[in-house]
């Protein structure tokens, strides 16, 4: 599990350098709680990055890093495209989640699941560099999730 999060630090810090002189990307950290837990709820770790291709679209990727206290954890990694309904990448925003969960259980099962669902939340611009994000998601295997992101735009 640690050499996976390894490579998913390296992959976003490569992103961000090759997409840093275009201007249109966004980069942010978050917290969330999720049902992604043997009992209840489980807290996580969010990692995003997006890239504005038109007036009211943008696609990036999402790593949600999230465990409960029976030392099981989840690593799941999305594609997302997302549509924004106000203009100029801020307001209320749905998007879409495709990827890959993988599910670490205490017994040192590993499960891969595919991983989809929708994301709905509100980017708050804070001046011209900062944002945050409130969201809910619904999907599976995760089921259920609602957090907070905030980051930079550049």
């Amino acid at each position: 599990m640690k050499k996976a999060l390894i490579t998913v630090a390296l992959v976003f810090i490569l992103g961000i350098s090759s997409f840093a002189q275009d201007k249109k990307i966004a980069f942010g950290y978050g917290v969330e709680v999720n049902l992604n837990a043997e009992n209840g709820a489980g807290g996580g770790a969010i990692l995003g990055f997006d890239v504005n291709l038109f007036q009211q679209f943008a696609a990036g990727i999402n790593v949600t890093m999230s465990g409960d206290s029976y030392d099981n954890g989840v690593l799941e990694m999305a594609i997302i495209g997302r549509r924004y309904f106000s203009s100029f990448h801020k307001g209320f925003f749905i998007q879409g989640n495709l990827g890959l969960s993988i599910i670490n259980l205490r017994d040192e099962k590993t499960f891969f699941e595919p991983l989809f669902g929708i994301h709905g939340g509100y980017r708050l611009v804070l001046g011209e560099l900062f944002f945050a994000e409130p969201h809910v998601r619904i999907g599976y295997p995760f089921a259920f999730g609602i957090g907070i992101v905030a980051g930079f735009r550049h």
